[in-house]
């Protein structure tokens, strides 16, 4: 993935709550230690607290601008299901962070509409709702 495209996906996880601000510290020390001319953004991420996750998503937002691509969101939606098949997060707060996914990030109509549609399944409690939310969760492994 491009600086770009990374620094969309960090900026979106932290919103979402999917990874914590060390992760992103971790990577811009990783991009300085290997790129002989990085974008000055990437100094500011690194001598940010990681606590202040505030600050890091303005920095991030400095390297990838409004948007993400479909690769970013899919990547993301990986992280969705990795927190719910280890147990980390119960079906409800996927919910929750999908319902978050699809309010806070610009989606193809297409992936939003199939979001939407399973989140009415689930809240209908219509039969294999969490079945298929979880089948096609997994798609994103």
């Amino acid at each position: 993935m491009s600086y770009v495209d990374e620094a969309a996906f960090y900026r979106a996880a932290l919103l979402l709550g999917l990874i914590r601000g060390p992760q992103v510290i971790a990577w811009a020390d990783e991009v300085l230690g290997k790129d002989a001319a990085p974008p000055a953004p990437f100094t500011e991420i690194a001598t940010t607290d990681p606590d202040e996750l505030t600050q890091l998503r303005h920095h991030l937002f400095e390297l990838s601008g409004e948007g993400q691509s479909g690769d970013v969101v899919r990547r993301l939606l990986g992280l969705v299901h990795a927190d719910l098949s280890s147990g980390r997060r119960t079906f409800t707060d996927t919910l929750t962070v999908l319902r978050q996914l699809r309010g806070f990030l610009k989606l193809d109509r297409d992936l939003n509409e199939h979001m939407k549609a399973l989140a009415v399944d689930v809240g209908l409690g219509r039969d294999g709702a969490e079945a298929r939310v979880r089948d096609w969760l997994q798609s994103f492994a």
